[in-house]
């Protein structure tokens, strides 16, 4: 009668032990020591340790023998003495496929002889699915050891068979996914969201958009219910990471087989021995993919240099243009940004506009926040490179923010770059850049040079001090205080106000932002180009009209706070420089 052959059950916890820490010390060998119990001739793995071995190469693994006993010695200290875990054998990694060589034969036929029952040999080889050979050696009678190839089973993942994407998985205005490792990727996911958010993306992020309800179920429905691309955040954490490989890699792999999917793979895995270079093979061995070469052989950032954030931010956003652009063309129609720098944003948000710029809000008080401003310092160069790549004739601006950032983004879109912009204000009314044939001319400017004492310092020269304020008898008080308060004083101090006590019409935009912006550079042309500091009070449309005209000053943006114990204050936000690189935004002041 042929006896059955023997079974090594290998419980979740050490097939995740021994599957993780054999992707880490990839290509070298690596292994350890098992604990379970046995079933008569069969062997329950209910643990595996990890045993460094001196010396390991790619294809061979000698365990410290020392290190072993002081292991096994410290995991069962920790148990009560009726639990029937022990120890019952011994496991280590084949890179390449096989099964157990002479050498382990014989040595399990040398660790049988001391033991009272079966001892189990595990072999795993790394790869899609990973695979166990195994073999149990138990010694007989008069001494003599037998060994028998075992059947091993260990637990298939929670996640259920992977099916075909259904219609509409991917959608040109979705939102992009962030593929992460909470314990160790959580600062960088943070940074991609916020950066996507600023150069006009949306995003889904588990921290805020994965809604209650089963997480499988939930993440499911994000991977599949129209995406336009992702990024996937490989970090040192991301091998003990189940949800990242058994489900949100391979339905982002399905994803990238459509052309209108962008798949960004940012590595911030170190290559060994340096501080700024990359390991391109890292991806694959972590999630378990090698020997395939699955994600080596895609385009992967280097973000353990900071400078790779943005070269995956342009692609994304360049993709989505790209997505966009014939139709643009074809439909002949206006490139649409919305703009908010208050609200939290969501994936929810996704609409129909080609970018949505999300700046990141101040925690508390009225004035954007230093993060925020930063954050979109480093994006509208991208901004502004997409929308002249779309090749719009027009720009259509909505939703509202800060004046300092309606300056901003009107800086990134000049005149001189894109031929016509349109903001819509809350009211859904469309101010113009272009002065309008329906002009009304029911508002006109008046300019005031106020007197100021001139500083004596030298650099007074070269700073002059504008007050636009769009409204009729403007209050004073917070400029004056900017200007009496600053510490190298103005060659100059003007105030751009309107000669109309009643509102600005949307049809006076055009003429009344070019006028403004005129006005502007004639004061910084009469003291030798100088230093603009600009305090603006006004609509948020005529703020960004404003802006395009700036392209030739350096120009200081102020904010208006009220916040304060002493009175309302202009504090200094950010330096315009357009026409230099890396501008609009060179300085972030707040």
């Amino acid at each position: 009668m042929t006896r059955s052959a023997p079974s090594i059950d290998v419980r979740a916890d050490a097939h995740e032990t021994i599957a993780s820490e054999t992707a880490k010390r990839l290509p070298l060998e690596t292994g350890g020591i098992l604990l379970g119990y046995r079933e008569i001739d069969n062997v329950v793995i209910t643990h595996a340790l990890v045993v460094d071995g001196g010396g390991a190469t790619q294809d061979r693994y000698v365990r410290d023998d020392v290190r072993a006993n002081e292991r096994l010695a410290e995991f069962l200290s920790n148990r009560s003495e009726d639990d029937p875990i022990g120890y019952v054998g011994e496991w280590h990694s084949h890179p390449a496929p096989s099964g157990p060589s002479r050498i382990d034969r014989n040595a399990m036929r040398g660790a049988a002889k001391a033991a009272h029952g079966p001892v189990a040999l595990l072999i795993f080889t790394p790869g899609v699915t990973g695979a166990y050979f195994g073999l149990v050696a138990l010694r007989q009678r008069l001494g003599r050891v037998a060994t028998r190839d075992a059947h091993v089973t260990f637990p298939p993942s929670r996640f259920g068979q992977l099916g075909p994407l259904p219609e509409g998985a991917v959608r040109g205005d979705g939102p992009v996914f962030i593929s992460y490792r909470q314990s160790d990727g959580t600062q960088q996911a943070e940074s991609f969201e916020n950066l996507l958010r600023a150069a006009g993306l949306v995003v889904w992020r588990d921290r805020v958009d994965l809604r209650p309800g089963t997480t499988t179920d939930r993440l499911e429905q994000a991977l599949t219910k129209g995406l336009s691309a992702g990024v996937l955040l490989v970090t040192p954490d991301i091998v003990d990471s189940e949800v990242v490989r058994e489900r949100e890699l391979p339905r982002l792999l399905q994803l990238d087989e459509n052309p209108a999917f962008s798949l960004c793979i940012a590595n911030k895995i170190a290559r060994p021995g340096s501080e700024s270079k990359c390991d391109y093979d890292a991806p694959d061995r972590l999630l378990r993919l090698t020997p395939a070469r699955t994600l080596a052989d895609k385009k992967q950032v280097n973000v353990v240099d900071p400078q790779g954030e943005l070269e995956i931010i342009r692609d994304l956003v360049m993709h989505r243009i790209e997505q966009r652009r014939a139709e643009i063309r074809a439909a002949d129609r206006d490139l649409t940004i919305r703009v908010q720098s208050r609200p939290a944003p969501f994936a929810a948000d996704a609409d129909d506009d080609d970018l949505h710029i999300r700046i990141k809000g101040a925690t508390k008080g009225r004035l954007p926040a230093h993060d925020g401003l930063e954050l979109l310092s480093r994006t509208l160069p991208l901004t502004s490179d997409a929308v002249f790549a779309a090749g719009a004739k027009r720009v259509q601006i909505s939703g509202g923010a800060h004046l300092s950032v309606g300056l901003a983004l009107g800086a990134a879109l000049p005149e001189t770059k894109i031929g016509n912009v349109a903001v819509h204000d809350v009211q859904n009314n469309v101010w113009e850049s272009t002065p309008a044939n329906n002009d009304p001319r029911f508002t006109d400017l008046k300019v005031e040079t106020l007197a100021v004492e001139v500083a004596q310092q030298s650099s007074a020269a070269n700073r002059v001090a504008v007050f636009v304020t769009l409204t009729a008898d403007p209050d004073l008080t917070a400029f004056e205080r900017l200007v009496r308060e600053s510490v190298d004083g103005f060659a100059s101090v003007e105030m751009v106000s309107v000669t109309s006590s009643s509102r600005i019409y949307p049809e006076e935009a055009g003429r009344l932002g070019q006028a403004v912006a005129q006005r502007i550079k004639r004061v910084s042309a009469g003291h030798g180009r100088a230093e603009v500091h600009l305090a603006f009070h006004g609509p948020f449309p005529m703020a960004v009209l404003v802006g395009r005209y700036l392209n030739t000053l350096r120009t200081i943006a102020y904010e208006w706070d009220g916040d304060t114990i002493n009175g309302p204050r202009y504090r200094p936000a950010i330096t315009l420089e357009p026409g230099v690189a890396g501008g609009p935004i060179t300085e972030v002041l707040l």
